[in-house]
């Protein structure tokens, strides 16, 4: 990743980074400040979190809805997050705008007024939110084991903090540790992209050059090291049970980050990593192993995650996984294994150039921590011998036997359903009854600072056109030269896909799929995952589609790769018995969450029989019953040259890359594919579908009937949808989202009036999440929102949508592999390549009438199924 870093210091402490890339005109800012949950004193637990929630809710010169209006205005998006250490504030926005939100960030840094009516509605968000991670159990978990790790620490504490100090949290409490934390000495503005850094110097100079600083201090903070493990059982209604094993390792501030990375890709990240090849492969006890490190500035925690085949399995895991460690500790690592790791961690970093806002997160973490603005750019730069020694030194520390930590999630007795049920209820009492007192009376500000702000013309930029050709059995391929990220991406589409499996057969091609990285003719699944691994590859396969990348040097030994995976299978039956139990242990992680699952339940009912109603991970019963002889069936149909592209984007100037890949896939051949007949679709009808499971929020969602691609009334659901939903922006500023603003029903709430719309229609889909007590006020309101429908849409609304989605078209670029599936889209819809650049144009033909009168024709609330998913 070639980014370079420009700092510079206001004259009151603000530090500012810049990283110039200018691949789309876009840029993405974010202001961290020195401040998380880690600073909060007792009674105040929470207040970081809900102050990031604030900041945006208006100053003494911006309104409740400016920051919001402004943000859309300019085809921008913003957002906030809160960590132990750390708060951010950020906006990625288009090149010509970044100006525009320099004062805005400036006058939220000091002048935030905390009005208690905003705070009403925004406490009950905050609550709705709170709630919605009690239901997502893989976080829930962490945030237990972190207080069992840390009973003396700040890290101790969840970041979202505890209802009874959420509750009692004042406008003035807010206020104080506002002004403690929030000043320019203690803050990090990052840029990066499509800038100039003298104009992003002189413009920071005149946003924030004349706050004052401030004197700030942080509470010091220590942790008391002993010898002990902990256990943290979670009891849940599921399916799937989760086996989580955590470490304490150094902290960011030590700068061991990429230490850490490749003793998490040796240990537990990759298929060719240790536990996964011991767990998973060798003694089958597992359908998943995972690592990561939770990056804590002072404490790390390396959690090692296991998706156990049976809960009889965990304790067997657990001896395992010690056991390994001790070994690991006694034995060291080999060569092969460092190289695998340092390769891995390299092509990582390599592909997050690809992604500006990724860049300026990592830069503003890196640099709170360590206050080294060239500790990204010197990141793989380490003497090997001296790695592998530090490697050694930190899992000699970290990985003691006694001091490990297990947490679980597992199936909940019913005798416990009850007692749960009872205790779940009580709690929803008593939010009702401190909630229910704390009601907004007053209506969400109008913009007025946001009226004096005009969006400029869009930034030139040149949409890259792809060289085409065919090979000599006739697949297309479609090819960009791109010098500036040193890797290759590729992507081979196939015209068969998982909705050709039948209604009796769905996961099909999906198994296909996943089996073609398990083993071929030539080498086993576990010598296949080292080759690519080692070589810093990555090889992603989906019914219907593969994708392939390397870095640029590789190209002709991955372009061999690539070839004896898709062509040279072996379908042995112990790789098909590994990778059912893998189907099926991630089917039931996906029925046990809501959130996920509500999707295919609304396209089953709403397609029926029709195949885009098929669940391409298949069902259980269907996962159960393929056989080998199914499999090769299904293989030898659906891989065939008829009809099939390729996209290559990349740096290929090394090789000839027409000649390669037809050494590659010119003598591929196979059956011809037939052309999918799809039944026509019967119009939604209102109905309600409900389903009961034991969480702590409700899943309400609506779903209906909607247009194909390549219908006349796209055009105009698209620009509407933008208005409704934030469309391509996951805009605040939107009609769904003003509910939220308005009365805190729910923490986020967002959909599609296009959702999965191909050359066949697509589908309505609003998803959000709601508290029990406040079910039947959230349909009320909802309901009546989308039986307006587009009657009221202003001329103003939908130019700031044609803008927002033209603004966006650049961002299908920003990657290699977005690129490769953008020139493979534009070939399916027979789209010119020069389509992007005409968009304009035909946006521009949509009027207000056109709107409104297709949003008429699919937006009918006598059309429209309900989804409730919770406690019934």
């Amino acid at each position: 990743m070639n980014i370079s870093v420009i700092k510079w210091v206001l004259s009151n402490g603000l530090v500012v980074l810049v990283a110039p890339h200018s691949s789309i005109p876009k840029v993405s800012m974010q202001l961290w400040y020195n401040v998380g949950s880690r600073d909060e004193r007792t009674g105040e637990y929470g207040i970081a979190h809900l102050i990031e929630h604030m900041i945006f809710k208006g100053t003494e010169k911006l309104s409740e809805s400016d920051i919001n209006v402004v943000t859309h205005k300019l085809s921008a998006s913003c957002n906030a997050f809160t960590s132990y250490d750390y708060t951010g504030y950020l906006f990625d926005t288009p090149a010509q705008h970044w100006q525009e939100f320099f004062p805005i960030l400036a006058d939220c840094m000091q002048h935030c007024s905390f009005k208690p009516e905003h705070l009403r509605s925004e406490l009950k968000a905050v609550v709705q939110e709170l709630k919605m991670y009690n239901d997502d159990f893989f976080s829930t978990l962490v945030e237990r084991m972190m207080s069992s790790i840390f009973p003396d620490h700040a890290y101790g504490r969840p970041i979202i903090g505890y209802k009874q100090d959420l509750w009692n949290l004042s406008a003035d409490k807010l206020r104080d540790f506002y002004q403690r934390y929030y000043a320019p000495n203690n803050a990090t503005l990052v840029v990066v992209g499509d800038v100039n850094p003298e104009e992003v110097f002189a413009e920071a100079e005149k946003a924030f050059g004349s706050i004052p600083e401030r004197e700030v201090a942080r509470p010091e903070l220590y942790h008391s090291f002993d010898v002990v493990g902990t256990k943290t059982v979670i009891h849940r209604e599921v399916q799937q049970p989760l086996q989580l094993f955590a470490w304490v390792v150094p902290g960011v501030s030590t700068k061991k980050e990429y230490q850490l990375d490749l003793l998490s890709w040796i240990l537990g990240a990759g298929r060719g990593c240790r536990l996964y090849q011991k767990l998973v492969v060798e003694l089958g006890l597992a359908t998943e192993v995972q690592s990561f490190v939770h990056e804590l500035f002072q404490h790390g925690i390396f959690f090692l995650y296991v998706q156990p085949v049976s809960l009889d399995a965990a304790d067997e895991i657990r001896r395992v996984v010690k056991e390994e460690l001790i070994r690991f500790v006694a034995e060291g690592f080999s060569d092969a294994e460092l190289e695998r790791a340092m390769r891995k961690t390299e092509v990582d970093l390599v592909s997050l150039g690809e992604n500006d806002h990724k860049v300026a997160s990592l830069l503003g973490k890196l640099y709170s921590a360590t206050r080294d603005e060239n500790y990204l750019a010197t990141y793989l730069k380490h003497d090997r011998n001296a790695l592998k020694n530090e490697i050694q030194q930190i899992a000699a520390r970290s990985f003691v036997p006694s001091m490990m930590h297990e947490g679980m999630v597992v199936p909940m007795e019913k005798t416990d359903a009850a007692a749960w049920l009872e205790q779940q209820q009580a709690s929803d009492a008593e939010d009702a009854r401190i909630l229910g007192g704390i009601e907004r009376q007053a209506p969400v500000e109008e913009p007025c600072y946001a009226l004096s702000v005009e969006p400029k013309d869009i930034k030139s930029f040149d949409f890259p056109i792809a060289q085409t050709f065919s090979l000599s059995n006739g697949i297309k391929v479609f090819a960009y030269q791109r010098s500036d990220i040193g890797k290759l991406d590729v992507i081979l589409d196939l015209k068969s896909k998982h909705y050709a499996d039948g209604e009796e057969y769905q996961g099909l091609s999906m198994m296909v799929a996943d089996l073609l990285e398990e083993g071929t003719k030539r080498h086993t699944g576990s010598e296949i995952a080292q080759i690519l691994e080692s070589m810093g590859m990555e090889f992603n396969a989906f019914p219907g589609q593969f994708a392939f990348s390397m870095l640029s040097r590789d190209i002709t030994r991955g372009c061999e790769i690539f070839s004896e995976l898709l062509f040279e299978p072996a379908f042995n039956e112990e790789s098909i018995e590994r990778v059912r139990e893998q189907m099926l242990s991630q089917l039931h992680l996906f029925w046990d969450t809501p959130s996920e699952f509500v999707g295919q339940v609304a396209r089953e009912q709403i397609y029926k029989n029709h195949p885009y109603g098929r669940n391409s991970m298949g069902t259980v019963e269907s996962v159960s019953q393929f056989n080998r002889d199914q499999i090769v069936e299904s293989y030898t149909r659906i891989m065939s040259p008829d009809g099939a592209r390729i996209a290559v984007v990349g740096d290929f100037s090394s090789v000839d890359l027409p000649g390669l890949l037809e050494k590659t896939f010119g003598t591929w051949s196979g059956p011809s594919v037939t052309d999918m007949v799809f039944p026509e679709i019967a119009p939604s009808q209102e109905h309600v579908c409900r389903i009961t499971m034991a969480r702590d929020q409700y899943v309400l969602a609506y779903a209906g009937t909607s247009v194909a691609r390549k219908d006349p009334r796209f055009d105009a659901l698209l620009l509407f949808d933008q208005i409704l939903s934030g469309g391509v922006l996951g805009s605040m500023s939107s009609r769904l989202f003003d509910l939220r603003e308005a009365s805190g029903l729910f923490y986020s709430i967002g959909g599609s009036l296009l959702a999965g719309a191909a050359k066949e229609p697509g589908m309505i889909f609003i998803k959000s999440f709601i508290s029990g007590d406040r079910l039947s006020e959230a349909e009320e309101r909802i309901e009546a929102l989308l039986a307006e429908g587009a009657t009221d849409c202003t001329e103003q609304e939908l130019e700031e949508a044609r803008r927002a989605i033209v603004n966006s078209y650049v961002d299908n670029f920003a990657s290699q592999k977005q690129t490769a599936v953008t020139f493979l889209l534009l070939d399916y819809y027979d789209f010119p390549q020069d389509y992007y650049k005409q968009r304009a144009a035909q946006l521009q033909q949509v009027t207000v009438d056109d709107v409104r009168s297709a949003v008429s024709s699919v937006l009918s609330p006598d059309r429209l199924m309900r989804i409730e998913i919770g406690r019934f």
